[in-house]
């Protein structure tokens, strides 16, 4: 072979780093690490009420092995996998009119760790005055089980958001969607919207409709942090209107969609919720995201056409490998940067903007944990949980201020709606309630 011309960016793969390390400040979940800490000042998602039965579900969250299970009563408990008495799994523990009890020598104890009975002990008074099982409180919403993880003297309010009890809108308790990689390249996906106009428009060209065509339209993107998280306003000129649509995220592991199949053609200034996904950090290299269906009375699709879209390349044997290297979904994106992507070899442009906002709020995070004080995305009372910004708000191009293509008119139009909903109006205030 002749010799490569002397064009330094040609052929680079000689050179390029073979060890690329992780950002593990950002990335790591388990316990006493930063990332860790900061994670477990919020409500994390383990399991759906569906999922338990007769026998406690086993599950893994922030690198800890736990059991969930109902007693008899109906009340939810979150156990620390091994007995306190002699490290069996109470994953065969055998539930209880009123608790779990261990399989092996019959201790049982109650939602909260404390122990209920303690067979045959005759110091079992006194046992149970001064011993207890690991636990974490549980709270069930809308048919997930979720835990609280942090420090038990200082609880957060599990945040009813304001688009969770919306008039004419129904919510339904999806999949189980799990992920072989990070949280962190899971939730900042929501951030990095040009991904929708590329991997999202896939399906159309290879035969399967997913998003509407509109998603082909590159819009002009524009990010700022909310109370709660981080939020991108898109802009597009169709259809002879000017389309907005905003997502956002929420504390560390929530964040919320519009509909995909929207075409900005209908005007409207509010739009029902689509989905709400919690990403549940399983340990440093594994995820599981769990959802809730926003559905409006009278929604024309049948269910089962709506799950088939909310799915589709979301988990990894939803097809064979053969189907995924021709339509690739998420999951394929997501989970093939590497169990955690390595930031360092990266090439962010423009348009990265988003993810490089959503690691900053995630780094503040942390540092705000490290000095004592709480994360962005963390109440106390339910009357102060932040409002949610994800809409597609449709109005007349002529509304633009000038040239609905130009982008600087786009640019303003954005940072003007985007004002609105931060200091005046979030977009389900005008919801009928």
């Amino acid at each position: 072979m002749d010799t490569i011309p002397n064009n330094p960016l040609r052929y680079r793969g000689y050179h390029t780093n073979k060890t690329p390390q992780p950002d593990r400040f950002l990335a790591e979940v388990g316990r006493g690490t930063a990332g860790g800490e900061y994670q477990r000042r919020f409500w994390h998602p383990v399991a759906y009420l569906s999922e338990l039965g007769k026998v406690p579900l086993r599950v893994r969250a922030l690198g800890e092995d736990l059991v969930v299970y109902k007693d008899g009563n109906g009340t939810v408990g979150c156990l620390t996998l091994h007995c306190c008495h002699r490290n069996t799994s109470l994953e065969y523990g055998l539930i209880q009119e009123h608790g779990l009890k261990c399989c092996y020598h019959g201790r049982v104890f109650d939602a909260d760790g404390t122990m209920l009975d303690i067979p045959g002990e005759p110091n079992a008074e006194h046992m149970k005055r001064t011993l207890s099982q690991g636990a974490y409180p549980t709270t069930v919403f809308e048919g997930i089980v979720f835990i609280y993880m942090g420090p038990p003297d200082r609880v957060p309010v599990f945040p009813i958001l304001d688009r969770f009890n919306l008039k004419g809108i129904s919510v339904h308790p999806g999949g189980r969607f799990a992920f072989d990689c990070n949280w962190l390249q899971i939730k900042e996906n929501s951030m990095d919207p040009i991904h929708t106009y590329t991997l999202h428009m896939v399906p159309q060209t290879r035969g399967y409709q997913q998003f509407s065509d509109e998603f082909g339209i590159v819009p002009l993107f524009i990010w700022t942090e909310t109370p709660a998280g981080c939020m991108y306003l898109g802009v597009r000129h169709v259809h002879d209107n000017i389309w907005v649509r905003s997502t956002d995220t929420y504390g560390a592991n929530l964040h919320m969609i519009s509909s995909i199949i929207e075409t900005g053609s209908e005007r409207k200034t509010a739009t029902a919720p689509f989905l709400s996904m919690w990403t549940l950090p399983v340990d440093d290299e594994n995820s599981i995201n769990f959802y809730l269906s926003h559905v409006r009375d009278g929604d024309p699709m049948p269910a089962e056409k709506r799950r088939e879209i909310e799915s589709f390349g979301q988990y990894k044997d939803d097809r064979p490998y053969a189907e995924r290297q021709w339509i690739p979904g998420d999951y394929d994106a997501m989970s093939s940067q590497g169990a955690i992507n390595p930031h360092s070899t990266e090439t962010l442009g423009t348009q990265d903007r988003g993810v490089v906002m959503f690691r900053r709020y995630v780094s503040e995070g942390i540092e705000a944990v490290q000095a004592g004080r709480d994360p962005k995305g963390f109440f106390l009372r339910q009357e102060d949980v932040a409002p949610t910004f994800a809409n597609d708000y449709v109005v007349p191009a002529s509304e633009a201020g000038g040239n609905p293509d130009d982008p600087n008119v786009q640019r303003a139009y954005a940072e003007k709606l985007a004002k609105q909903y931060l200091q005046q109006q979030a977009p389900m205030t005008g919801w009928p309630k």
